[in-house]
């Protein structure tokens, strides 16, 4: 995961001085901006006493339109009750032509952070995001099917065994990954457990609606 978005934040279309996380938990990724951006801001829910800023209970992130260069959302979308409205403020806080980095999950277990609503393939995932006003730069995958099933098969049977097993066993089955994907380090898999998508923001059509921002956000 790390690689992968360090390729995508390396890239030259990512630029600027300011960068926001929606949705940025306990903040991991932070300091792989700091070299890149100046300024960094963190966005959550109430509650989280990492984040610089409380987005409201419809998304609303409490800022003026076009304000960051960049904005990053690491595994908050499938959180989120309607993903159009979570990308359209994406949107609007952006800077003509700023950059939004999203990873989302592909096949992945049910994991609620209060809410779970979906997993998406390629096409569908590029085909929202392309709806919310955004033109796809680059795609990026995480495991392909053969390291997320054995990933998955890790994780469903890890607690079944006794615990003076569970290194030997989880180091089994990471070394295993580790080498199925050497093999393809920088292929796209159709089937993967994460996407990484870097897309550049444009300007919305007169014709395109506007967020419905009476939908609970739900993240």
């Amino acid at each position: 995961m790390l690689r992968k978005l360090k390729e995508v934040i390396d890239s030259p279309f990512v630029h600027g001085d300011s960068i926001l996380d929606y949705g940025c938990g306990n903040r991991p990724y932070e300091s792989l901006f700091s070299e890149k951006y100046k300024n960094y801001v963190a966005a959550d829910i109430a509650g989280n006493p990492t984040a610089n800023l409380v987005i409201g209970a419809n998304g609303q992130i409490p800022t003026g339109d076009e304000a960051f260069d960049c904005v990053f959302s690491s595994q908050v979308l499938e959180h989120v009750g309607d993903p159009q409205v979570y990308l359209r403020e994406a949107h609007r806080v952006l800077k003509q032509e700023g950059t939004l980095i999203v990873s989302t999950h592909g096949i992945w277990p049910y994991h609620p952070d209060p809410t779970d609503f979906w997993r998406w393939t390629i096409d569908g995932l590029q085909r929202e995001i392309r709806r919310a006003g955004f033109e796809i730069l680059m795609v990026r995958s995480v495991f392909g099917l053969e390291s997320t099933a054995l990933q998955l098969w890790q994780d469903a049977t890890f607690e079944r065994l006794p615990r003076f097993m569970r290194p030997l066993y989880t180091w089994f089955f990471q070394t295993a990954i580790g080498l199925i994907e050497s093999r393809h380090p920088d292929k796209t898999s159709d089937n993967a457990s994460v996407y990484v998508v870097l897309a550049r923001r444009q300007v919305l059509s007169s014709g395109e609606p506007e967020p419905v921002l009476g939908k609970n956000f739900g993240i």
